[in-house]
């Protein structure tokens, strides 16, 4: 994965995209008397930040891994703090906007705000993208690297474990839906402008952008693998500990839930009554 947007316009865009969703996560918490969206904007703030930590000082990326933020270079040591709140706490919010929407079954009025939200996503991105193309590589990070692989296997069995026990796949289903969305609207307009793309090495230690069938069935990997399963420990952990849940939809019509103890209590009766079917 190919980046040259680290020090080209990227980070200022997702301190302004950063502001929009803790305004937005403030509102729930002053007017609606709803916490959850801080405590996901957090989440996702630290939860990030330790993913960057790894990926810096695990030697996932070449070189010595740097942003700027209006000109002025950020240390590694605290690029990775940065990252978290700029990068970590939208995508969470914004997923678990889009999580909880589809779990109430909210009408189209309530989902108005979160889709200008995206627009605005995809506004920001296209602007960072023009002012970071062509620019020199920042980052070149391999994308089967073993120890990245291994992490965001764990993180996605372990989530559906989790979610499995508490009888809340459907929850995380919406989550990653929204984790997804997020990430197509955020980098895909960069990498249309060539700023976040695939790479190949090429002699002379050099790379250039791969193929586009390459770049296009790699690049949706990313997204459906690492983009979005890589961060589904942003919910699931706040779940487990029982500071979030999603809401039951809002139209009024009760659908009965099945836990998986319920199933299998089910199935049981309907197998003793096949196998002895005049008894009661």
């Amino acid at each position: 994965m190919i980046r040259t947007f680290d020090h080209a316009g990227y980070y200022e865009t997702r301190l302004i995209l950063m502001a929009i969703s803790l305004a937005v996560a403030c509102y729930f918490a002053y007017y609606k008397r709803d916490r959850r969206f801080l405590l996901m904007f957090a989440s996702g703030a630290v939860l990030q930040m330790i993913i960057e930590y790894v990926l810096q000082f695990g030697g996932l990326r070449s070189g010595v891994h740097t942003i700027s933020i209006f000109g002025a270079r950020i240390s590694p040591f605290l690029g990775p703090v940065i990252q978290g709140f700029t990068e970590g706490s939208a995508v969470a919010m914004f997923a678990f906007w889009f999580a909880d929407l589809r779990s109430s079954h909210a009408k189209l009025k309530r989902w108005l705000p979160l889709i200008a939200l995206g627009a605005v996503v995809v506004v920001l991105a296209f602007a960072a993208g023009s002012v970071a193309r062509h620019q020199p590589i920042t980052s070149a990070r391999p994308m089967f690297a073993s120890l990245s692989v291994f992490a965001v296997t764990t993180v996605i069995f372990v989530s559906l474990f989790i979610a499995w026990r508490k009888d809340a796949l459907p929850s995380l289903a919406n989550y990653y839906a929204g984790i997804l969305v997020f990430a197509i609207l955020n980098y895909e307009p960069l990498h249309l402008m060539g700023a976040r793309y695939i790479g190949v090495m090429q002699s002379g230690a050099q790379f250039a952008a791969a193929p586009m069938p390459a770049q296009a069935v790699v690049m949706l990997l990313s997204h459906l693998y690492e983009a979005a399963g890589g961060r589904l420990h942003y919910f699931i952990i706040p779940l487990a500990l029982g500071l979030v849940s999603l809401k039951e939809r809002e139209d009024g019509v009760k659908r009965e839930r099945y836990s998986t103890q319920h199933l299998q209590d089910l199935a049981q009766r309907g197998w003793r009554k096949k196998s002895k079917p005049f008894t009661q």
